[in-house]
């Protein structure tokens, strides 16, 4: 039993020694291969909006009467994780109104539009419902953005048959979310010292190779959309990072918040551009490089490139979106 023990912190100890990332992966976790190193890590951020009810307060409005009144009286309390806005009202009467205030927050990461609001009243012969304010049908609501309602409660003339009693009803607010189609674009990793690009071969498509890097640590911005490879005309988005120790290089692609990786493609080796087929001409296509990977929305991805020596270069491209 010691020596199962035993052989079980060897194994933790030789794991944490590993260069690995835990992340989740389309809701469950990366898959790893036969020498339990991840094969590739994902991280989704999930995209989503949520409206809830965030404040309320209700209250009488005596302004209606000749002479206030204070026999009814209206409460409001927000429900089931702020879905659902309850109110109460206390021995109404003809001529009484009651006026509720209300705000609703969108906490999620996409804008939401207001669909139907759902007012379940079972008293609708006694009183008479009207809903003002931000909250109508068709508003919409921005990511972590606040607008406010209100809704007025009159009480008409029927409701002398039912004087003393309690009336209490619901709201639920129906709501999308606004799938804005993403706008994606070709990234580059650019050094600031070892680039080169790739017009300096003759290729119309714009893009950088870089290097002769020797064994070291490097860290490259990546550059969507940065047209004849000026940069100013580009979005920095992200980095990539370079670990090359003389015979293995592991390179990580990092996003920065609010970007993601549909695709990714990457060459290493000791000439400054892949070769189409390994051996012949010069290419800068992504799809033409050795290495790749489809992802679906990722924020990270990493490559670990065995087999090397000498001096490499690194050609890093992304699929981009926003």
């Amino acid at each position: 039993m010691r020596k199962a023990i035993i052989l079980i912190l060897a194994m933790v100890v030789a794991l944490s020694a590993l260069p690995i990332t835990f992340a989740c992966y389309n809701g469950g976790w990366g898959n790893w291969d036969r020498f339990w190193r991840p094969q590739q890590i994902v991280y989704a951020c999930p995209t989503y909006c949520s409206v809830i009810i965030t404040s309320v307060n209700a209250y009488d409005n005596e302004d209606t009467f000749t002479e206030p009144k204070e026999v009814a009286q209206t409460t409001a309390s927000i429900q089931d994780y702020g879905k659902k806005l309850v109110i109460t009202i206390d021995n109404a009467y003809p001529g009484y109104q009651g006026i509720v205030d209300f705000c609703v927050k969108n906490t999620g990461t996409l804008a939401a539009t207001i669909t139907g609001i759902t007012i379940n009243n079972p008293n609708t012969g006694y009183l008479d419902l009207d809903l003002t304010g931000d909250c109508e049908v068709g508003a919409v609501i921005q990511p972590w953005t606040t607008k406010c309602g209100q809704l007025v409660i009159d009480g008409i003339p029927q409701l002398e048959d039912a004087q003393n009693r309690t009336f209490t009803f619901d709201i639920t607010l129906n709501f999308e979310c606004i799938c804005l189609p993403l706008t994606c674009d070709t990234a580059f990793a650019r050094s600031y010292l070892y680039s080169t690009c790739f017009s300096y071969w003759g290729f119309s498509n714009w893009g950088w190779t870089n290097g002769p890097l020797q064994p070291d640590e490097y860290r490259f911005p990546l550059y969507a959309g940065a047209a004849q490879c000026d940069i100013s005309k580009g979005k920095h988005v992200g980095w990539i990072t370079v670990n090359y120790n003389g015979s293995t290089a592991i390179v990580t692609y990092n996003m920065f918040y609010g970007y993601k990786m549909d695709e990714t493609h990457l060459y290493v080796g000791n000439e400054p551009l892949p070769r189409i087929n390994g051996d012949g001409e010069y290419t800068v296509a992504p799809g033409q490089f050795p290495l790749s990977h489809d992802l679906d929305n990722a924020s990270t991805d990493w490559y670990a490139v065995t087999g090397l020596s000498g001096e490499i270069y690194v050609v890093a491209h992304a699929v981009v979106c926003d």
